[in-house]
């Protein structure tokens, strides 16, 4: 059996437009060998998975309900077809296989370099970026089509930018900076600061940037509960500080979904943003999307992601009890960074967090910040994403235009190289190479 065929199926079951255990009639239209096939009927116990292969499917292939096709009967009819591409193969002939099948749903699976010349979006597709277990296999294109989706009314989308405040008013200025450059064309827009400031200082620039604004913005004054320390080092989170924090973020959803707002941005206080990020981000139509940001949380380390793949912060893809010696973590590792760095484009991720915007139709669902219990895992997002992933919501990551992060004020000589870089008009791969070359302190060179 192919091996990669295999991740790829595993990657189709990941990314299938209904849930496995409902009955559907599915078709595996280069099913090779028929091992894929196989693969996916295992998976699909209701369902009938038809193969269509050009020669016979291997004798060894246990029979679990699959059927094998050489060719298609006239009147073939299927709820989704699936197309798994190999690196060989070229796009064109399998999107004209594919739209001679009548069936709701279409699964592509394509090799990057195969797949990003494809202009998904104009075909109607919804695409985003996979990571396999294997990194050789590179970056993985996922395309699902629905034929019946309605088009989305002309509606101006309504945004509700948010972000409780306690921050430096050093960092604090560049954070407002970002926001008063957002270009917020074809959105409606709003502002909720949740001030938790222990500085009257940043109090007062949120009040002054309300009077500059050019739109609404709501200022809700709360408590300080308690000391929350910030280092050159490290930022100290107890769990009450936590916990408090997720009740804030849970009552901005509440206000978005009580004023009518289309999505939450909940944004961090310590962010520089691109000034296309939000028109990017409600532009890639996802329920829950995170904007990939680089942070330096230890000077002997290179710059990681505010997105992850498993665990706590599991930068790679793993089975379950599977134990990898540690050089494989840092090839998987590797790719995982690799891929979300210089494969521009919408990454599947499994966490994510800080420059987040959360579509109504996920709140409605019950997305929150709210502790599960039962859950060891440390932090709010942690906590949101497992509900997400519970409640049937998937994840996922932009890496085209990555904000500043200010994670301490040493970093703030940085700001001028960022808008630098921004004015340039570079974007995904080579402003994410440009951005490592900042965060690490290298002389930065702008067109």
């Amino acid at each position: 059996m192919d091996a990669y065929r295999l991740r790829l199926a595993q990657l189709a079951l990941e990314n299938l437009p209904f849930a496995r255990h409902q009955t559907r009639t599915v078709l595996d239209i280069h099913a090779a060998d028929g091992a894929t096939t196989q693969y996916l009927q295992y998976f699909l116990p209701y369902s009938t998975v038809f193969g269509l292969t050009t020669g016979s499917p291997r004798r060894d292939l246990a029979a679990c309900g699959q059927r094998y096709l050489a060719t298609l009967p006239n009147g073939f009819q299927c709820d989704c077809v699936v197309a798994i591409v190999e690196p060989s193969q070229p796009m064109e002939p399998t999107l004209e296989a594919i739209r001679g099948v009548d069936a709701r749903w279409e699964l592509i699976l394509a090799p990057w370099q195969t797949a990003q010349a494809v202009d998904w979006q104009l075909l109607g597709y919804q695409a985003h970026n996979e990571i396999t277990e294997e990194p050789d296999d590179g970056v993985i294109v996922v395309a699902v089509r629905d034929r019946e989706a309605q088009p989305q009314a002309d509606a101006t989308p309504r945004v509700l930018i948010a972000a409780p405040v306690r921050q430096k008013p050093v960092i604090l200025q560049h954070f407002l900076d970002g926001l008063q450059r957002l270009d917020t064309t074809g959105l409606e827009v709003a502002y909720l600061f949740v001030d938790n400031n222990d500085d009257a200082h940043a109090s007062q620039m949120l009040r002054a940037f309300a009077g500059q604004a050019g739109a609404p913005v709501h200022r809700l004054r709360v408590p300080v509960a308690e000391p929350y320390q910030r280092t050159e080092t490290d930022h100290h989170w107890t769990e009450s500080l936590i916990w408090r924090l997720a009740a804030i973020k849970d009552g901005i959803l509440h206000a978005a979904l009580q004023h009518g707002y289309d999505y939450a941005f909940l944004v961090d206080s310590d962010l520089v943003l691109h000034p296309q990020t939000l028109r990017r981000m409600v532009g890639c139509g996802r329920d829950i999307l995170s904007q990939v940001f680089w942070t330096v949380w230890s000077h002997d380390k290179p710059p990681l992601p505010n997105v992850w793949y498993a665990d706590h912060y599991n930068l790679y893809r793993v089975r379950r009890k599977q134990s990898l010696a540690r050089d494989e973590q840092v090839r998987r590792t590797e790719a995982f960074l690799s891929g979300l760095a210089f494969y521009t484009g919408v990454y599947r991720v499994s966490g994510l967090g800080a420059c987040t915007l959360i579509a109504r139709r996920a709140i409605e669902a019950g997305v929150n910040f709210s502790e599960l219990r039962g859950s060891l895992h440390a932090g709010e997002d942690r906590h949101l994403c497992l509900r997400a992933e519970a409640l049937g919501i998937p994840l996922f990551a932009d890496a085209t235009l990555p904000p500043l992060h200010l994670y301490r004020e040493s970093e703030l000589p940085r700001v001028a190289g960022y808008w630098k870089l921004v004015e340039s008009g570079v974007q995904g791969a080579e402003l994410n190479r440009a951005m490592f070359e900042l965060l690490l302190g290298r002389t930065l060179q702008v067109a």
